[in-house]
């Protein structure tokens, strides 16, 4: 089957400016997430909302100040896998999980019509697309990457309104609303040590497919160095072994740390698993041993609070995240 473009006719070229939305109109929007990853060159970005918020309009995920971007990929070039879950109104609201593959789009590929309703006159610095397979069909979701220049480089994605009356130009195939996507971006950013990722959601006014700007909230997504102490008291035979993991120089609750030890530095083994408390301590009592370590892992999840403040962000910031962590204390012999 001939593949379609997801475009966007209604209300996109609105986005420059402020649309009052009437309270009656207006629906909860603000569990909106972004997490971000990244590993031996590839950066995982994922943007996830509760199905039954608004329907999204667009979103622009805006890389750390600094990163390095390579857009020297040919087209047709495969940048990674993307998965994604739609909840496909024309079904029942059912959910329909959609997979495939972001690539470089060649010359044209693209319509013009539809990057100026998601761009206006932006020139993109790069453009891709997601070529995704469901139910027969395979849907093309053009996607942008904008470098201005002295400005963070930003990934933009628009989306069709699925909640307009059937038949509506431009309405969004299935009436899928999207609600989670997934992209491995292979080669493209930079890893940085240190930053924040931010995502800017704008939704859609509920069954009319006008774009909701004074809507749009922002979800960060901290990438932060992690590091893990290590003391070991004697105690009897073995010894009582406390420390802290630490998430860009702040506590990191939850952590799993594996403790290791033995009679010789050399010759370490396993001895047990302990979860880090609120404010990234932990402590372990080992029954035997003279030399310890530990390996500390954090899972990617909920940042502090205060991640929202410091970035002082001109629309409500909500759910940021940081990023996961793994990492080796020093070897320590008790004392």
């Amino acid at each position: 089957m001939k593949p379609r473009f997801w475009s966007v006719v209604a209300g996109i070229a609105a986005l420059a400016a402020v649309v009052a939305v009437p309270a009656a109109m207006a629906k909860e929007y603000s569990s909106a997430k972004l997490a971000v990853t990244q590993a031996g060159g590839i950066t995982t970005i994922k943007a996830s909302l509760d199905p039954n918020d608004d329907a999204t309009a667009s979103v622009r995920i805006l890389a750390p100040a600094g990163t390095q971007l390579t857009t020297t990929q040919a087209p047709g070039t495969n940048l990674g896998p993307v998965k994604a879950i739609v909840k496909a109104l024309d079904l029942a609201g059912a959910d329909l999980p959609l997979e495939g593959q972001l690539v470089v789009a060649a010359p044209g590929q693209v319509p013009a019509s539809s990057q100026t309703a998601c761009l206006q006159t932006t020139v993109p610095t790069a453009t891709w697309v997601m070529v995704l397979s469901a139910a027969g069909q395979t849907l093309q979701v053009p996607t942008y990457l904008v470098a201005p220049a002295g400005g963070q480089a930003y990934i933009q994605i628009c989306l069709p309104p699925p909640d307009v009356p059937a038949g509506t130009p431009g309405r969004a195939t299935f009436g899928a609303k999207v609600y989670s996507a997934q992209l491995a971006v292979s080669g493209v950013f930079g890893t940085v040590a240190s930053g924040t990722w931010v995502a800017l959601w704008t939704p859609y006014n509920p069954a009319v497919g006008s774009v909701n700007v004074a809507g749009t909230i922002a979800t960060p997504a901290a990438v932060a160095p992690g590091a893990v102490t290590l003391t070991a008291k004697r105690s009897g035979r073995g010894a009582t072994l406390s420390g802290t993991v630490t998430r860009g120089g702040l506590g990191g609750p939850g952590a799993t740390v594996t403790v290791f030890g033995g009679a010789k530095a050399s010759s370490m083994k396993r001895i047990g698993q302990v979860k880090t408390g609120a404010t990234g301590r932990f402590v372990f009592k080992a029954r035997s041993g003279t030399f310890f370590r530990v390996h500390a892992a954090t899972a990617p999840g909920a940042a502090f609070p205060a991640a929202c403040t410091q970035l002082a962000l001109p629309t409500p910031c909500v759910n940021p995240t940081i990023n996961a962590w793994a990492g080796l204390s020093k070897i320590v012999r008790k004392r």
